[in-house]
């Protein structure tokens, strides 16, 4: 995916919540570092996600400014005979000729409205590359969507090793005997982690969820639960953000931060 992003200006990750978006996204972005000499930034789009409200490009612009540390007083300058300048153009003035990479979190709870900024960023800005998060495409020009696809999970009926080498089950197995150490796949418990990893259709959260319960319920009282995944997977690790510790909350953390910034 780093080389997308060297030939194609908005590369989009794709897939359902709790796949692991973000989490390629950062580690990708993390690696580029070196190719921005204005840095890589990461802007979580959701702290706009509030009761439905489906925000305005206008407010995204103001955030990613936030996040970019650009100031008005900043790009004043850059519109010095103008009126009354909106957000978006500060930050299109702003960006001009920057060459950065712009890392949009989850984009889906605000599409319409980032769509708009991005179709616009990109217009004005070339040295600019956008990698967006979304359970969704952003249909805008030039988009590149790379979909994440879950796990994959064990065969019904699957021998031990099998079942051993499935990136489900290795995901599930890490995370269980973190909780458990000591916890592995034997011949008792393979059939009941093969089937929490089919019923979680190996989704990365959901699994890491899962794998926390293991101490409480065991791998066969767990694989008899999990069909009330929503139910079952609440709680989570109380360190961790709000949206990796239930399955039904998988929305990004109220927070912005950098991944890489030049100095």
């Amino acid at each position: 995916m780093r080389s997308e992003l060297g030939t194609d200006r908005l590369v989009t990750l794709t897939g359902p919540g709790g796949v692991g978006k973000t989490r390629l996204a950062v580690e990708t972005a993390g690696g580029l570092a070196d190719a921005f000499p204005d840095g890589v930034w990461l802007v979580e789009l959701a702290i706009l996600d509030r009761q439905g409200n489906p925000g305005t490009s206008a407010e995204l612009a103001d955030l990613v400014a936030a996040v970019l540390g650009l100031r008005d007083d900043a790009t004043t300058a850059l519109f010095p005979s103008a009126g009354p300048v909106s957000s978006l153009d500060r930050l299109t003035g702003a960006l001009r000729t920057k060459r950065l990479l712009l890392v949009l979190d989850n984009c889906e709870h605000v599409t319409e409205a980032a769509a708009e900024l991005v179709g616009r960023l990109l217009s004005t800005a070339p040295g600019l590359r956008i990698l967006a998060t979304s359970r969704q495409p952003l249909a805008v020009d030039g988009e590149q969507v790379w979909p994440v696809s879950p796990l994959e999970p064990p065969a019904p009926g699957a021998a031990i090793e099998a079942v051993r080498e499935s990136s489900a089950v290795r995901l599930f197995l890490a995370r269980a005997s973190a909780a458990v150490p000591g916890f592995d796949l034997t011949t008792g418990n393979a059939d009941a982690v093969a089937t929490i990893c089919r019923r979680l259709d190996g989704i990365p959260l959901a699994l890491e969820l899962a794998a926390t319960r293991i101490r409480a319920l065991g791998a066969r009282e767990l694989a008899a639960r999990v069909d009330d995944r929503f139910r079952l997977l609440s709680g989570g690790n109380r360190g961790a953000p709000a949206r990796q510790r239930t399955l039904r909350a998988a929305g990004p953390p109220q927070r912005c931060r950098t991944l890489c910034r030049s100095h």
